[in-house]
Formats: C-alpha cells, sequence, structure tokens
C-alpha cells in the first residue's frame, strides 16, 4: 500500500513515483487525476532533469474536450519495488498520474477528502 497526502497549495491528492528515463531518475510528487486517461504527464523542468530532450508527438484530448498536441516519450516509474514502462506526456502544469498508469500497476485509488488521506492499494 501506498500512502498519499494532499497538497499544501490545493486539496488534491497526491502520491509520489520514482520516475526513470535512461539513467535519470526523479521522485517526485503526482496527482491522481482520474479525468486523465494516461499514464504520467510531466512539467518541462522535470523532463529537463530526466534528460528528455527528444518528443514524439501525438493529440490527446482535454478536459474540455479539446483536441491538442503533446509530446511525449516512453520511460519507467517504479512503485514499491515493481517498474514498469510507461508513456511520460510533457507540458505544462502539474504532474499527473493518470488512470492507465493504476490499470498498468494494478492499484486501485482511494481518497477520502474528509479526513484528507490518501492511498493506493494493491487491487486483488
Amino acid at each position: 500500500m501506498i500512502e498519499g497526502s494532499f497538497s499544501d497549495f490545493h486539496p488534491l491528492p497526491t502520491v509520489k513515483v520514482f520516475v526513470e528515463f535512461k539513467e535519470a531518475v526523479v521522485y517526485s510528487e503526482f496527482i491522481l487525476d482520474t479525468g486523465f486517461s494516461g499514464d504520467l504527464k510531466i512539467d518541462l523542468q522535470t523532463a529537463v532533469e530526466l534528460g528528455i530532450k527528444e518528443l514524439d508527438m501525438k493529440y490527446i484530448y482535454n478536459a474540455n474536450g479539446q483536441r491538442v498536441p503533446v509530446g511525449f516519450a516512453y520511460g519507467f516509474a517504479e512503485l514499491e519495488n515493481k517498474k514498469k514502462s510507461v508513456e511520460i506526456i510533457v507540458a505544462d502544469g502539474p504532474h499527473l498520474l493518470g488512470i492507465s498508469f493504476l490499470a498498468s500497476f494494478g492499484y486501485a485509488s482511494f481518497v477520502d477528502c474528509k479526513n484528507w488521506i490518501c492511498r493506493l492499494e494493491a487491487a486483488p
């Protein structure tokens, strides 16, 4: 089980994830975004820290239904000593962890807004 928290600046549930691209690794907080169907989204600064220089391009639909181009690369993520290949979208804004990521790792997410806690549990 992975214990998450709510961010200090906004009431958003977050969990920390190791992200790896080639030889570089970052350990960062990601917002649990059940409206995001992808794996991970990172900002430009984190992409630089990971050494992501060249991006493939594709289109995604954002929250308001608009089709927008985004850059992405393939890397790895690790939780509880489990490493998986993930698609990493690079775009402005906060780090996001999406539904595809949770499904790939086999986690269920629990968000308790009353008590300001969240967690990921391996699905049975």
